[in-house]
């Protein structure tokens, strides 16, 4: 699996440095004591619960903004995941593997002949200091750490990353086009009416006047289609709209689908066919090879070979180490929350305010923060974090 580094910044509309220590009622260490307070160890390091917090409240914070405003905030870490595991327990054991993984590559980056130079050094820096700056006010109220720890957590992050490549570079990196080429299709779906939406519709018709079937109306989008007009043109007749999709040609698609329809076209092509069931369907082969659709079946393909070859490695250096943790110690760090959704008097206030800037002065786009882009996730559900992109600059 890819290097297993949860994702510690958040792309929204503020950067966020996932930084907190909550103390919470009934938790047994004060928030003054993370930094000495061991809750796992690896070997023989230990790992303390201000860099596990790190990780945990990073992590928290990310997914309370997104499901917030679906689910709330107040039950949202006793939703179970599965049966008897709750997001908050899922969470918990997540950085721990995390943390794990981190300790145990650092382990090894001597013997790899790794080490982090002097741009990635400063690269890290810089990132704690551009998410210091842009963080949510009411998350860096809670914050009981200083940037030298900061510093230190995101350093150890950023050299596990560059083992993370050291082990992977034995990964053929070469894809072509023809391996990961994705076709790109355009279709329009003319809908199978109900017995009883069908009989209602003979009712509405004026009188002479015929319905026309869902069989009549493809067959004459797909003549519009054959006769030089586009297929949004051809639909818009019938008040429909075309859908697009890709296709991986490596993939393999049951006869009959619109996967094994679209493969079987050559671009420009056209074709009318009936899925039981659905209805019929008007489809288009736009491109022989959709390019983003293309360079992204490349990134995963080598994200799977680079899986391969992580594991033909990691677990034998996992299994040669001792890792233990402090369950009583760990399980009484709350989940208080920590983001609050803005109410609609807040956000009106502050549409207001940006409109009202906006008519009186000119303004220009900010630049974006180089290290606050979003990291790609990884195979099996794993995520690279800010100090990947900190370390591979």
């Amino acid at each position: 699996m890819k290097r297993f580094c949860k994702k510690m910044w958040a792309a929204a509309a503020v950067f966020v440095l996932a930084v907190s220590l909550l103390a919470g009622c009934g938790s047994a260490v004060k928030p003054e004591a993370y930094a000495t307070t061991p809750v796992a160890t690896v070997g023989e390091e230990t790992i303390y619960l201000d860099e596990a917090n790190f990780y945990l409240r990073s992590d928290q914070y990310y997914y309370e903004m997104m499901y917030s405003y679906m689910y709330g905030t107040s039950d949202i870490w006793n939703m179970e995941v599965s049966t008897g595991v709750t997001m908050a327990d899922d969470m918990r054991e997540s950085v721990l593997a995390t943390l794990r993984q981190t300790y145990i590559l650092c382990s090894h980056a001597d013997e790899l002949g790794v080490s982090l130079s002097e741009a990635d050094l400063a690269k890290v820096e810089e990132t704690i200091d551009s998410s210091l700056e842009q963080s949510d006010p009411a998350l860096l109220e809670r914050i009981n750490m200083d940037r030298e720890r900061m510093v230190e957590i995101m350093t150890k992050n950023a050299l596990a990353n560059r083992v993370w490549e050291a082990v992977v570079a034995a990964a053929d990196t070469n894809v072509s086009d023809e391996e990961a080429r994705c076709v790109g299709a355009s279709y329009v779906l003319v809908a199978e009416k109900a017995e009883g939406e069908s009989q209602a519709a003979e009712e509405t018709q004026a009188e002479g006047e015929e319905a026309a079937s869902p069989k009549v109306m493809a067959q004459e989008i797909y003549d519009a289609v054959r006769g030089g007009s586009t297929l949004a043109d051809a639909a818009a007749l019938y008040a429909l709209t075309p859908s697009s999709a890709t296709y991986f040609i490596g993939d393999t698609f049951d006869a009959g689908t619109l996967g094994a329809h679209a493969l079987a076209l050559a671009e420009g092509e056209s074709e009318l066919f009936k899925v039981d069931g659905t209805g019929w369907y008007v489809m288009v082969l736009d491109s022989e090879m959709d390019e983003a659709a293309t360079n992204a079946r490349r990134e995963s393909i080598i994200a799977q070979r680079q899986a391969e070859v992580f594991n033909e490695t990691y677990p034998a250096w996992q299994e040669a180490v001792t890792f233990t943790v402090d369950e009583k110690v760990w399980k009484a760090v709350p989940f208080d929350t920590i983001f609050v959704i803005p109410t609609a008097e807040e956000t009106t206030a502050g549409e207001e305010t940006t409109a009202a800037q906006g008519a009186g002065e000119e303004t220009t786009a900010p630049a974006q923060s180089e290290a606050g882009g979003e990291t790609a996730a990884g195979e099996d559900g794993a995520q690279s974090s800010a100090a990947e992109t900190t370390a591979a600059g």
